[in-house]
Formats: C-alpha cells, structure tokens, sequence
C-alpha cells in the first residue's frame, strides 16, 4: 500500500512529541514492511485568529487521494478528507479544549454584528450535520468585513474561536471521515470531548525515535524539555531549594521563558541549563543521570518518561502530570510528587540518599516500557 503521514508543521519550528511519533511511524513503515509511506507536513501557524483558520483550511484542501490510507495524528491534519483516514490521536489544540478553563473567559458570547451573528446561526443549527464547504465560505465573508467588526470577536483564545475550531473539528473526526481512532495513552483517553460519541479509541502507547539507550554513572539529576509554563521548569528551580546536597540539575532545551527561568536559578550554581543537545548528547545525559525529573501539567503522554526508563533512570513526576503517572509508580519505577516545590525537592532528597534504590526502581521502569516498539505500535 502507499501510506500518507500527515502532520503540523509548527511555525516556528520545534520538535517535540508530535515529530518523534511521526518520523517513528514513517521509518518503521518504510523500513520493516512492504509498505510505502511519505510524510506529509503543513505550516501551521497558531498565533492569532486568522493564521488559525487558514491552517484549517489549507488541510482541508490537501488532496491525497493517490494514497491508498492516510494517517492524521493532530489538529489540523485531521482535516484531510480521505475514504480510508486512520487517526491515531495525539491531543486537540488544548488551549481551546481542556485547558481553555484556565483563560477564564465564557464558552458562549453574544456580538450584534450580523455576520457573526450569522455565522453563529449556522454553527448552532449544523453541528451535528456539519457543511465545511459552507463554513469556509463564511469564514471568506468574515475576512472581508473584519475591519468593521470589533477587534475583539478575534481574539485568540476567545469564544468565538473556541467555537469555530470545534465546529471544524467535529466536523473532521465526527463525519465519516476517520474510520478508525486510536491514541496515544489513557489520559488523551480519557478527555471525552476529544472523540466522536459512541468511538470507544484504542490506547497504543509508541516509542521515541530515540535508540541505543545506556546506563552508566548516576550523578546528577536531568531533565530535557521545551522551556515554557506548561512543562513547569520553575517548579524544579523553586524545589532546588529544598534539597541541601550537592548535585547537579542540568537542564536541557529551549523555549520562550528560557531568560526568566535563567534569572531565577542565577544564585544556584547546580542549576546547568546546556541549550538544544542532539539525540546523542540526550542519550549521554541520559545515560549519567541519577534521575529525571519530568512535571510538565496533563500530559498527554511524556515520551521524557519512556526515554528515562529504557536508560534504567527513576523519573519523578507530579501528580497531575497526566500520560507520565502511567508508568511511574510510586517508589517503584520513580516518585510521585504533589505539584508545588516543598513535594519535589522532599522526593529528590530522598533519591539523592538511596542511590541503590534508585538503580532499583531504574531497572523496574525499563522492565514497564522495554516491550514499547515501533513493531507493535505500526503492526497492532
């Protein structure tokens, strides 16, 4: 069969978890079956209204019917249309899913002018039949009168693009255009809203790309992350506080809150912030690391964890970290914190006194993840 990947390219560029499962899946494809597979990728540019829309759009227009099957895994590639579109689903855009809450802003609004007013009309009366067609055909209407329009009405997040996005959406995965649903870890799962009524998705947890894993020295704690608010960096510098010992937190990546994170660790000279490492520098750290802290906040899946464990490191995570509490487990294969600073620097304390524990609960976690591979996630 020719297989199509399809996927976001983010503008500006970055590679996290949605590259790792789409480059796997193709290598494996092209590697290990009989298959072709070409990966298809996008710009996709979410900073305001209407780069949101066009993005859309620009799926929707993608035509890849000279493929026998298309995998879409993320928004907005979903929105491929295809008789034969498998969607193995990594999250919806969360900020206008399950993390819109934390904006405070309504779900619904009100606006007296006509077209939005319009448009609001027809999503109401056509979300359980839904037309894109049409739908981008008033959204062309839109783009010309936006100038007479309050400013307001295109705020990013805001209601009215919380409700667009959804509308497009349902209208993707909810239409007969998806035969099959699969995710990625029992907490994308479990969001409810993310899947069409009465699909019941598969869970099939993937690999990293990464490979040739070691474990060697155990000398510092690690962590690797895209340096922003949602992966909690501040919370490890803040639990860095509570822990007296003599070790190291280096810290991999980069990010928009990398000066601020920088200023706040500026007194603690343990704390290393090394930049971007490529995947053979990731391994080494990986491979001397004591521990790997990974707290980012619901995640849907935290391939850091998997990557930690198939070097035999403990992670300690938090709580509410989401996909990475499906494989730590309590002073088993890591730590389990509550979400502030006083929890974590008491768990990286304790690591720091037990090495041989932690060399233990290294080894019980890769014995939880060392069955994941490309093998099974294409091929089940």
């Amino acid at each position: 069969m020719k297989i199509a990947i399809v996927g976001p390219s983010p503008v500006p560029f970055t590679v996290g978890g949605a590259e790792n499962l789409l480059w796997g899946m193709q290598n494996f494809i092209n590697q290990e079956t009989e298959h072709q597979c070409e990966l298809i990728k996008l710009p996709s540019r979410e900073d305001n209204f209407w780069n949101i829309i066009n993005t859309y759009k620009n799926f929707w227009n993608l035509d890849l019917s000279y493929f026998d099957i298309v995998i879409s895994t993320k928004y907005p590639a979903w929105m491929v249309m295809h008789p034969k579109h498998i969607c193995y689903l990594q999250h919806r855009l969360r900020g206008l899913y399950d993390t819109y809450h934390f904006t405070r802003l309504p779900i619904e609004f009100q606006n007296g002018n006509p077209i939005v007013k319009k448009i609001i009309d027809f999503l109401d009366r056509t979300y359980d039949r839904p037309n894109l067609e049409l739908f981008f055909n008033y959204m062309e209407e839109l783009y010309l009168h936006k100038d007479s329009i309050s400013q307001e009405v295109f705020g990013f997040p805001h209601p009215f693009i919380r409700k667009l996005v959804h509308y497009m959406d349902n209208a993707a995965l909810s239409n007969g255009n998806v035969k099959e649903f699969f995710c990625i870890s029992n907490t994308v799962k479990n969001r409810t809203e993310y899947f069409p009524e009465g699909f019941i998705p598969k869970v099939i947890h993937h690999p990293s790309f990464l490979k040739d894993y070691n474990c060697n020295e155990y000398r510092y704690l690690f962590t690797v992350s895209r340096l922003d608010g949602a992966k909690r960096i501040a919370m490890m510098i803040e639990a860095m506080k509570h822990v007296e010992h003599d070790i190291d937190l280096i810290i991999a990546g980069t990010g928009p809150d990398e000066q601020k994170l920088k200023e706040m660790a500026k007194e603690d000279k343990r704390i290393k912030f090394i930049g971007f490492v490529n995947d053979e520098q990731v391994m080494k750290y990986y491979s001397d690391a004591l521990a790997v802290l990974y707290i980012p906040y619901d995640e849907d899946f935290g391939l850091v964890t998997i990557e930690a464990m198939m070097s035999k490191k403990p992670v300690i995570t938090c709580s509410d970290s989401g996909g990475t509490n499906e494989f730590v487990f309590h002073k088993s294969s890591g730590f389990i914190a509550e979400p502030n600073a006083k929890s974590l620097g008491k768990q990286i304390r304790y690591i720091c006194e037990h090495t041989k524990e932690a060399i233990e609960m290294g080894q019980r976690g890769f014995d939880l993840v060392k069955e994941i591979t490309w093998k099974k996630t294409i091929l089940t």
